[in-house]
């Protein structure tokens, strides 16, 4: 009976051309011959409802905010129940095939028109193909996706570095403090890099070789917040000598001058962001809104006080930017624990790769201010060496827990995602800081 009624809503939903009912049919025929042990029809309908909903989608192309929200509230039921059970059915590609179509859908789609390219992330076998010659690329990293824990792949993993593409709550999982059973920690044999989709990876990879910039750098440290309004109340955002300082110290290594205090706007920000090969930003950040908190133009004790607008550098104002940055460093109190979305990317750190960054090196916990200091020296003489971003990050990680920072809790919060990038600083004002890293 329950089938009967269903089938007939289907009908209506077709005739008057309402494509998210459809898709709600077709959801709710699937759950029926699940729960029936009919699996073959059910992957059937799970087959129709992605269609459906792909066709729903883009209607939306023009409207990423849109088609996340979408995707969010109704798409991720289909995606994930038609890959369990062809993962259940012995199709472990096939089950991967699904789990990618969905995990890259917004993100993706705002690469592809950032990039320019004209292809449309769809079930279209022909995409696979292209994010298979990146998986046979990338065959000696052992490309893998995991989910919670790094044991069922343990004997894959062959390559001094890993590829892991995280999904929801996974992007939480420190897997660089990963333990064997002899207590060896996963980033003491592997240099790890995380990728939202094997889709955004190809993106990047496959993008123009002169579309990101190979000189200059934009170091913002401890703007001068002061009293603004947030949340509709009166606050007032500390300063953080530690960040001032950490600006300071990279500054000195690249040969740029920093944004600091009164001069760390948002405005001066946004005019540089996008002319630069380098991005640092220290400075205060929202767990949960993925905002970061710059200087306003206008500082005041008095009403009225600077708006959100007047300040927070938002991801919407990262995505509009057109970044052609290799590398951004988020150096922010819990800057990369934005709310998890189901493009698999947290916080602002989506909007920087969504907009043009190659690369993004985030933290996901606050450390101390002295691990601070003494993380961000490391990585960035590892970088003016000429070793890549990985290796940079897992020299640091490793000096970190053999010169008095152990904890987990010091060594583990930073994670690169994105592409792995190196830089040539022959052309950087950077002679002192060259020698000085080329002496240790």
């Amino acid at each position: 009976m329950a089938e009967e009624y269903i089938k007939k809503a289907l009908l209506l939903s077709r005739d008057i051309g309402h494509k998210l009912k459809e898709f709600q049919c077709f959801c709710s025929l699937s759950v029926l011959k699940v729960s029936k042990s009919h699996l073959e029809e059910a992957s059937l309908y799970l087959f129709q409802s992605i269609v459906v909903f792909d066709t729903l989608r883009g209607s939306l192309k023009d409207n990423d905010q849109f088609q996340t929200s979408l995707l969010e509230e109704h798409g991720t039921f289909s995606y994930k129940l038609f890959s369990k059970l062809l993962s259940s059915s012995g199709k472990a590609e096939d089950a991967l095939y699904v789990q990618e179509l969905r995990r890259a859908r917004g993100l993706a789609d705002m690469m592809a028109a950032r990039y320019s390219v004209q292809e449309q992330i769809s079930g279209n076998p022909q995409s696979w193909r292209g994010i298979q010659e990146i998986i046979k690329r990338e065959a000696d990293c052992a490309c893998l996706y995991i989910s919670i824990i790094i044991a069922p792949v343990a004997s894959l993993l062959k390559h001094p570095e890993i590829i892991i593409v995280p999904d929801s709550c996974t992007y939480q999982v420190p897997f660089a403090a990963l333990a064997d059973e002899g207590g060896k920690y996963l980033s003491e044999t592997c240099k790890i890099r995380m990728v939202s989709s094997l889709t955004t990876l190809k993106y990047v990879q496959n993008s123009p070789p002169d579309y990101h910039i190979q000189t200059g750098a934009l170091i913002v440290g401890d703007p001068e917040v002061g009293a603004v309004i947030y949340k509709e109340k009166r606050r007032i955002i500390t300063p953080l000598l530690c960040a001032r300082k950490e600006a300071e110290m990279i500054g000195r290594l690249l040969g740029v001058t920093p944004l600091i205090g009164k001069s760390a706007t948002k405005h001066a920000a946004l005019q540089a962001i996008n002319s630069v090969s380098l991005i640092h930003i220290a400075a205060h950040g929202d767990a949960k809104r993925g905002e970061i908190a710059l200087s306003p133009e206008h500082l005041t004790l008095l009403p009225p006080f600077p708006r959100e607008e007047d300040y927070l550098l938002t991801m919407a104002d990262i995505s509009k930017a057109r970044l052609r940055a290799k590398l951004v460093v988020l150096s922010c109190c819990h800057s990369a624990r934005g709310q998890i979305r189901t493009e698999g990317v947290i916080g602002i750190a989506r909007a920087f790769v969504g907009s043009g960054a190659r690369s993004v090196l985030a933290a996901r916990w606050a450390l101390d201010d002295t691990a601070t200091e003494q993380f961000m020296t490391c990585f960035y003489k590892h970088l003016l060496r000429g070793e890549s971003a990985s290796e940079s990050l897992h020299m640091s990680r490793d000096w970190m827990r053999h010169n008095g920072f152990d904890k987990i809790s010091q060594w583990a919060p930073f994670m690169l995602m994105g592409d792995n990038v190196t830089f040539d600083f022959a052309n950087w004002p950077v002679p002192n800081a060259l020698q000085e890293a080329e002496a240790e």
